[in-house]
């Protein structure tokens, strides 16, 4: 059995991290819903900063809607 020890690439990330000194709470800026977030664990104000990271995988694909046309109808 064979273990892949390498390490991944990493990559400057925009994220916003937590202006208390004591939280160490930070999150991908990318995943923010507002532009000036509070912190999710104790609510400070949160500031703009770079961690370097690997890339963020998607690990699901977008349900396409269907058009109304191609629902069947049945009577």
């Amino acid at each position: 059995m064979q273990t892949d020890t390498s390490k991944p690439e990493l990559f400057p990330v925009p994220v916003w991290r937590c202006r208390s000194k004591d939280c160490k709470a930070w999150v991908r800026e990318e995943l923010t819903s507002s532009p000036s977030p509070e912190c999710p664990l104790c609510n400070e104000s949160m500031i703009r900063s770079v961690k370097h990271l690997p890339k963020l995988v998607k690990k699901h694909t977008a349900v396409k809607k269907k058009k109304p046309e191609d629902t069947l109808w049945v009577h």
